[in-house]
């Protein structure tokens, strides 16, 4: 009987960390967020995420913001299954666990406010794949496209925020 064999991952995880500025309390030229604002803008990238991965086919939501969300992504020939998990206005956490090749990868979207009104967000990522380990020669190339794309997102939600699609909904 033959058998496949399958990539593992070998050594430590890729991890790393990065803070985006979202409120510049010294330059009036941009448009401040609210945290609520910030808050809606970043649960819509885990509802709406066809708003934020133009490449995204398909999502399948269930869950809610109390209990947490499994989600599965359709972007053709690949699929994801992600647990979302929430701290009311504070964090997100997205976890993929890949059983088949021992995958794992995680991403926690933290809202930080050192001072009133100074908001951040703090992405911590770790990841642990055949190609996403801290030794991986493309290491740097990821730490970047994944911090230009939470940089793409705040923009995104910059730019909902400025439309009044981040504004509380009044019944």
């Amino acid at each position: 009987m033959r058998t496949e064999s399958i990539n593992r991952p070998d050594g430590l995880p890729l991890t790393f960390e990065h803070l985006v500025q979202i409120n510049d309390l010294t330059n009036p030229t941009i448009t401040d967020l609210s945290r609520a604002q910030l808050w809606r803008g970043l649960v819509m990238r885990v509802t709406e995420p066809t708003q934020f991965l133009p490449w995204l086919d398909a999502v399948t939501i269930e869950g809610d913001l109390i209990q947490g969300m499994h989600r599965h992504l359709d972007f053709g020939s690949y699929q994801v299954d992600d647990t979302v998990s929430f701290v009311e206005e504070q964090e997100i956490r997205f976890d993929i666990v890949d059983a088949e090749n021992g995958a794992t990868f995680s991403l926690i979207m933290q809202i930080e406010e050192p001072e009133p009104e100074a908001l951040f967000v703090r992405f911590r990522y770790s990841a642990h794949s055949v190609d996403h380990h801290a030794d991986s020669p493309l290491g740097y190339a990821m730490r970047e496209a994944y911090k230009f794309n939470d940089e793409d997102m705040i923009f995104r939600i910059r730019l909902f925020a400025e439309n009044g699609i981040l504004d509380p909904v009044l019944h």
